[in-house]
């Protein structure tokens, strides 16, 4: 019996999710655009694709074990659900606004959470193409605390060149996932 693998939705939403942010970041095809616009354009496909979708499959992977390994199922999912619920926190902030500085620091409490999961995807043995994908999550988020705070354009430049070193690390994982 042949099974769909969720991790497929996951991983393709995490890289529209990714490099949509990262394109906006570096300044692609967005330098005369209205910039509420795009912060709410940006909101929903945080919130749909990167979360939703994340979650989904966070979902899917506790209740289903769909790794045959209850471990691996419980950390992927984990996995998911974190950055899941991530993406839809992100999107509500640039719907509502918020406190930057807030979110700077929640942002290094994820980088703190992401440095976890690069710990256990190398103890693991998997260091390509996961453990790719979430160092670059974590040296996003390391130049996001700065950024956030205003410290310089340069911190909003690396988010965006890790954004999309994240989607491209991550086309193996969802190439995987579809079973080519």
């Amino acid at each position: 019996m042949n099974v769909v693998n969720p991790e497929a939705i996951g991983v393709f939403g995490l890289i529209v999710t990714v490099w949509c942010f990262g394109l906006e970041q570096l300044g692609l095809g967005v330098k005369d655009g209205d910039h509420k616009e795009i912060g709410k354009s940006l909101a929903y496909i945080a919130i749909v694709f990167g979360g939703a979708a994340q979650i989904f499959t966070a979902l899917a992977m506790w209740m289903f074990n769909l790794t045959k390994d209850a471990g691996l199922s419980i950390y992927l999912g984990t996995v998911f659900a974190d950055y899941g619920l991530f993406w839809i926190l992100i999107g509500i902030f640039f719907l509502k606004g918020g406190d930057k500085k807030q979110i700077a620091h929640f942002f290094f409490v994820q980088f703190l959470i992401s440095v976890a999961f690069l710990y256990k995807a190398v103890e693991i043995g998997k260091v390509w193409p996961l453990g790719a994908v979430i160092f670059f999550i974590c040296v996003l988020f390391a130049s996001l605390v700065p950024a956030w705070y205003g410290k310089g354009a340069i911190y909003g430049k690396i988010a965006g060149v890790c954004n999309i070193l994240i989607g491209l690390c991550a086309i193996p994982l969802f190439l995987h996932a579809l079973g080519i």
